[in-house]
């Protein structure tokens, strides 16, 4: 099939200060269209319960979101959790979290893969915004790589927003994503101690490195910590000096309410109501 592709002008990256998001990129509208959404039973795994992603774009077509929804018992992740956790091979890009690969091979063979596949070859020059919450955020890395495996979008056009995601994979993982992605940030939400577990005997202080930390987690990306924020007032937060935030005293709450989210909206996050492309 021959790839068609519209032109599209370009898209505004902007820093927002005092919103729900530290980046817009859609400086049109705000509003989105649902496209797809795909679910997969994940009971079995760390997820305890459905796995589920969400495709939607701009009103302008010029922006893909796929996010993907966190575990949905969050109020029950917890380091013990997150350390009983083993490292298995993501193909040749390094090692993630066996449940997290088990989780994505689900959705990807549920339809996301063949979708997006599709999505590729008509709109190839839209930009690709992926995000998650908490293990969703290892979903959405994960994609981020499996996409340039795929030689689909490439990396100048694609970006990833995790809130909450803990250490998704091995260093040499962690490198690819940082690697698949032109922007790429982990928000951290004041004393939330989740982004620190699993537990690593990695050394950190800069960017990850191929062939380097290959037994043990690493963190990707550029973590973002908020220490106070108002939905009508300055924010403050910061860009850690290295790819972690330690906090001195984790405190559960922080992890499932982000930005005013409680533990009950988590399932509302990613909707499942679906569109198509006119």
């Amino acid at each position: 099939m021959p790839v068609r592709c519209r032109t599209i002008l370009g898209i505004l990256l902007l820093f927002v200060v005092g919103a729900h998001t530290l980046v817009d990129y859609d400086s049109d509208s705000g509003r989105r269209l649902i496209l797809a959404t795909f679910e997969a039973d994940c009971s079995d795994l760390i997820f305890a319960g459905k796995c589920r992603v969400v495709i939607d774009v701009d009103d302008a077509y010029t922006l893909l979101g796929i996010t993907f929804k966190a575990e949905s018992d969050i109020e029950s992740t917890t380091s013990t959790l997150l350390n009983q956790q083993t490292l298995t091979n993501f193909g040749t890009y390094g090692q993630v979290q066996t449940d997290f690969l088990t989780a994505f091979g689900r959705l990807w063979n549920n339809g996301l893969g063949a979708y997006m596949k599709q999505l590729w070859t008509e709109y190839c020059d839209l930009y690709i915004s992926f995000s998650g919450y908490s293990m969703g955020a290892c979903l959405a890395q994960m994609a981020a790589v499996r996409f340039q495996e795929e030689q689909w979008w490439p990396a100048d056009q694609m970006f990833y927003f995790g809130y909450g995601a803990p250490r998704c994979g091995n260093e040499d993982f962690a490198y690819y994503v940082d690697t698949s992605l032109a922007d790429k940030f982990n928000i951290v939400w004041f004393n939330d101690a989740i982004p620190n577990y699993p537990v690593s005997t990695c050394t950190f202080g800069s960017a990850a490195a191929m062939g380097q930390c290959t037994n043990s987690y690493f963190s990707c990306c550029t973590t973002i910590h908020y220490t106070s924020w108002s939905s009508v007032a300055l924010n403050t937060y910061s860009t850690c000096t290295s790819n972690t935030c330690p906090v001195a005293t984790g405190i559960a709450s922080d992890h499932y309410t982000y930005f005013e989210t409680t533990a009950a909206d988590v399932d509302s996050l990613t909707c499942t109501d679906t569109k198509k492309f006119p």
